[in-house]
């Protein structure tokens, strides 16, 4: 007997219609990444030119031009916010929060940390202790660059395309940190010296221990 495809209306069709609304979807947010990449790309950008605009009024630009850390490293940022966003996962909300909050005080630590030991060369803060408006750039700016890169290991897609570009941008900016950290200061610096080697721990070595972990875990079921 001959059998009749289901009527449009009917709820064959429509689930046949729900099966095909994953790749729409998909389609669908391709131009909010990239939005949302161009944007997140244009933060060092920002943060430069409000640092070297007060820098100037503050007449510390001379010293700005010797903080190789604003100067070069920075900017490694920007292909690194534009590849990273398709790669956190932003429905973890909670999760984001408590990165924010937790990058917020480590940053304002370690930025207290440069006031106290009299290490920054002087754009952002005076000899005297005083933050100046461009330490305040820097310390807003570093807090939002260190959210992204957290949530870049802990805040990723399970399946996530594309990992290679941030995770080699990563590596690319811990390496060129600590390497501009050593020269400015003849040395490394404890804050330097953590970051340095944190970073490039959990950019590096800790993705493979936790895919490891999950393979153990499938295993053994």
């Amino acid at each position: 007997m001959e059998t009749k495809a289901p009527p449009i209306g009917s709820a064959s069709s429509g689930v046949a219609r729900e099966e095909l609304r994953p790749d729409e979807n998909v389609n669908d947010t391709e131009p909010s990444y990239r939005t949302s990449g161009i944007i997140l790309a244009l933060l060092p950008v920002a943060s430069f030119v409000a640092q070297y605009l007060l820098s100037v009024r503050a007449g510390t630009q001379r010293a700005l031009f010797h903080h190789l850390t604003v100067m070069v490293v920075d900017w490694t940022f920007i292909p690194f916010n534009f590849s990273v966003v398709r790669v956190i996962d932003w429905r973890e909300g909670k999760k984001l929060y408590f990165i924010f909050c937790i990058s917020a005080v480590l940053n304002a630590l370690t930025h207290a940390y440069w006031q106290y030991n009299g290490l920054d060369l002087g754009h952002m803060i005076t000899p005297e202790g005083i933050v100046l408006p461009a330490g305040w750039v820097h310390l807003t700016f570093s807090t939002l660059e260190m959210v992204l890169l957290v949530a870049f290991i802990f805040c990723r897609h399970q399946q996530a395309p594309g990992l290679r570009l941030p995770t080699a941008f990563a590596t690319i900016y811990f390496i060129t940190m600590g390497t501009c950290g050593y020269l400015m200061h003849r040395g490394f610096i404890a804050s330097d010296l953590i970051v340095f080697t944190s970073g490039l721990f959990f950019v590096l070595v800790y993705p493979g221990l936790i895919q490891k972990k999950r393979l153990r875990r499938s295993i053994s079921r």
